[in-house]
């Protein structure tokens, strides 16, 4: 939710402002005019209030919620509710029980929130800026239909989904992350303690040494002497590829380097297609309108361009087109994929179709992943043998000259 400040006049000419949250600015519009006859002006509240406005828990609260702890969270509130217990008591046995300090306070304060008349979802949206649009806006939906403990059911099975998808690519990556971590130190190692030591030996030769020996041996300096100096151009790398990264120009063209990447890139597509199809068919399942659950799933979506092309297909149902004829303008989207949309859009099951596409393209995450491997593990042996040629030829070239003077 956004809060948007608004200016307007009643029906008999008076000023008034005020402050509404809102999904949003057409949503906002809509509440606005609802404390006002005309509307002059409506726009977002500036960072800078938001700051002075806001709970200093939400300053101090740290990041997103992982899937994991969010499913958690939604399979007991589901239990407890379809147990019949009323909902401000289901939220502060779920707080007395979560050992998450953070996640705690705002159980207990939306607890407070519920029971002094406030909505569950707008007091999750104000209390947890932790808690993605997602989870926002399903309970929204199962707070207007009367059915929350259907709605934290499907959120739960989603934010499971998510994990086990997650958990999944990040298991896959440990051993190649392993593997050149290991290298890096061993390298270092030598440069650093090994090198040296035959440098000074190749010194008491007296003989010219081979320009592969000298490269070695001025990499070894480098290390020894100017590692600070090593250590500030890679921080300021770093940085600027971070700072390079928060710019417009720069998120585009890490999101279609994400895309294209020979391997990692398949697996980012695959996974976008399986955000796609989880997201927005839970939202759907929830009873939001497609336009809202669209909007939401182009939010939640992690890569930049897919998500724009989720959004750009949101407007053309707006202006009424088919959601499936605009995500056939994406080149990210697998064919399948917008195929499937468009015949579950033609025959009034979307919901269905995408639940049956979500199972297809998790299963494919996972292949994608043993794809990238396959091809990242050979391509890191090579890297590492080609080191390990660098470093024998430089040091025993010296040797085989000095042998074959003798």
């Amino acid at each position: 939710m956004v809060a948007y400040r608004y200016k307007g006049l009643t029906a008999g000419g008076a000023e008034v402002e005020g402050v509404v949250e809102a999904f949003d600015k057409a949503d906002a519009i809509t509440k606005a005019k609802a404390n006002c006859r005309v509307l002059v002006e409506i726009a977002p509240v500036k960072s800078s209030d938001g700051i002075l406005n806001a709970d200093i828990g939400q300053l101090l609260g740290g990041g997103k919620f992982k899937p994991k702890k969010l499913a958690l969270l939604c399979s007991q509130l589901a239990i407890e509710l379809k147990a019949g217990l009323p909902l401000v008591r289901s939220l502060q046995l779920v707080a007395e029980n979560e050992q998450d300090k953070n996640l705690k306070r705002i159980l207990d304060q939306v607890a407070e929130d519920v029971h002094a008349g406030n909505g569950l979802a707008d007091s999750f949206a104000k209390r947890g800026p932790q808690f993605p649009k997602s989870f926002i806006e399903t309970v929204r939906a199962g707070e207007e239909s009367g059915r929350l403990d259907e709605s934290f059911t499907k959120l739960k099975i989603y934010f499971e989904n998510s994990a086990n998808v997650s958990s999944k690519v990040a298991s896959a990556m440990v051993y190649p992350i392993m593997l050149i971590v290991v290298a890096i130190v061993v390298v270092a190692i030598i440069m650093i303690k090994a090198v040296p030591v035959f440098e000074s030996s190749f010194a008491d030769m007296g003989s010219e040494l081979p320009g592969i020996t000298k490269m070695l041996i001025a990499i070894s300096n480098f290390f020894v002497n100017y590692w600070l100096l090593g250590l500030a151009i890679l921080a300021a790398a770093v940085l600027a590829a971070y700072l390079f990264g928060k710019t417009d120009k720069g998120a585009h063209v890490y999101a279609r380097i994400q895309l294209k990447f020979p391997g990692i890139g398949q697996v980012n597509i695959m996974n976008g297609a399986c955000q796609l199809c989880s997201t927005l068919s839970t939202m759907l399942s929830s009873g939001l309108p497609l336009v809202q659950a669209a909007t939401i799933t182009a939010n939640v979506t992690s890569n930049l361009l897919i998500s724009e092309d989720i959004r750009s297909a949101t407007t053309g149902v707006i202006e009424g087109s088919r959601l499936g004829d605009g995500l056939k303008k994406s080149p990210w989207i697998p064919s399948l994929l917008k195929e499937m949309i468009a015949v579950g859009e033609e025959t009034g099951k979307l919901e269905e179709t995408l639940n049956v596409v979500n199972d297809y393209y998790t299963q494919e995450v996972n292949v994608a992943v043993q794809r990238a491997l396959g091809i990242l593990e050979p391509c890191i042996v090579l890297v590492l043998a080609g080191l390990v040629v660098f470093i024998l030829l430089s040091v025993y070239l010296p040797l085989f000259s000095m042998y074959g003077s003798m």
